[in-house]
């Protein structure tokens, strides 16, 4: 048998001579395109996993970076003259362009109307609205539109008209100031009392102002007066009669009349007088619920007896110290006796002592006493 036939009779191919070239350009290609699809599908399957809550970013924000971007171009546009918003630009039919007759008819019929509407408010004749009037004006509108035009208006008319009154008589006032700048100046009380100068306008306008403040405090005190009769005629004081004006030299203060004189003594009296001392007082036993002590004495609250008994107590205490000073005599007394006794007994006990001592000695003698003891002493 070949050696190269298999078991079962079929040739083996040689390994050299049927290798393929895996580097042609078909097979590139398709691993190319492999590769792409590939990637493209593990791209939508991330995409598709992340869809569900974003997650926070974990990179710090850089402090040099742009935060609100566009900003810069947007101040330029504000800075910029051609922006409408900044300045207001007036165009022409030139730059609006064409108008047609219609339009411009509508837009000043428009404009009338508004300027109607404009001036009725402003004379308050739409202030209120009553069940007799028509549904429409003049104008074709609903009254309801314009009453509603008018409370959801943001002019006060009324405050507008009484500026511009206002700013008319200032100016009237400024032209008549130079004509009147010549005027003689004259003297005037003004509302609060005080004595001016100034022209004679500026005097009856103080005059007008006195007198309708006199007016609006009487009607007050009428007003007063008649809901509570016990209150006084004004919450403000009267304006008192004897007002000083100018200098002048209040020679009151230096010689002052009989009254004040009298009054002036009186208060230094008082001053100088001694201070009156303040009345005696002394305890009350009965003010208090309480025990007392064993030594307590009630004294009595009459003036008289309670000095009494302050006197029987005092000659009670100078008793109680004498005989205390004799008891202590008479025990000083018999101290010394007791002291003089003793000695002498002393005394008699050491005489007895020393007869005993002698009598000790005679009997010594009679047995032979000292000199037989000497004797003896000497023969030893």
């Amino acid at each position: 048998m070949p050696t190269d036939s298999s078991l079962y009779g079929i040739r083996r191919p040689k390994a050299e001579a049927s290798k393929k070239d895996v580097t042609s350009p078909g097979t590139l290609a398709f691993a190319t395109h492999l590769s792409s699809l590939i990637a493209k599908e593990s791209a939508n399957a991330s995409s598709q996993s992340r869809r569900g809550r974003a997650r926070p970013s974990r990179k710090k924000d850089d402090i040099f970076s742009v935060h609100n971007k566009g900003a810069l171009k947007r101040a330029a546009a504000d800075i910029s003259s051609d922006n409408p918003n900044v300045s207001q630009v007036h165009k022409q039919s030139g730059d609006i362009g064409f108008v047609d007759e219609a339009t411009l008819h509508r837009s000043k019929r428009r404009m009338a109307e508004k300027a109607k509407l404009y001036a009725e408010l402003k004379k308050g004749e739409y202030l209120a609205a009553s069940s007799d009037e028509e549904d429409d004006d003049s104008l074709g509108r609903p009254l309801s539109a314009v009453r509603r035009a008018e409370k959801n208006s943001l002019v006060d008319f009324d405050r507008k008209w009484a500026e511009e009154e206002v700013r008319k008589s200032r100016y009237d006032s400024g032209e008549s100031d130079h004509e009147s700048e010549k005027e003689p100046l004259v003297e005037y009380e003004d509302e609060f009392g005080r004595t001016r100068q100034g022209t004679r306008g500026e005097a009856a306008e103080a005059e007008r102002l006195r007198r309708s403040r006199a007016a609006e405090r009487s009607e007050q005190e009428s007003i007063a007066s008649s809901r509570n009769p016990n209150l006084p005629m004004g919450s403000r004081p009267s304006r008192p009669a004897n007002l000083i004006h100018g200098s002048i030299i209040q020679s009151a203060a230096f010689d002052p009349d009989a009254n004040v004189a009298a009054q002036m003594s009186r208060l230094a009296e008082r001053r100088d007088r001694t201070p009156t001392p303040p009345p005696e007082t002394h305890y009350d036993a009965e003010g208090e619920v309480r025990n007392r002590g064993t030594g307590f004495y009630a004294f009595s609250k009459d003036e008289e007896a309670r000095k009494q008994e302050m006197e029987e107590l005092m000659q009670a205490r100078d008793d109680t110290v004498k005989g205390r000073s004799q008891a202590a005599t008479r025990k000083e007394a018999r101290q010394k006796a007791k002291a003089d006794r003793l000695k002498k007994i002393e005394e008699l006990r050491g005489k007895r002592r020393a007869e005993e001592f002698m009598k000790g000695l005679g009997s010594l003698e009679g047995l032979g006493g000292p000199s037989a003891l000497e004797s003896k002493a000497e023969e030893r």
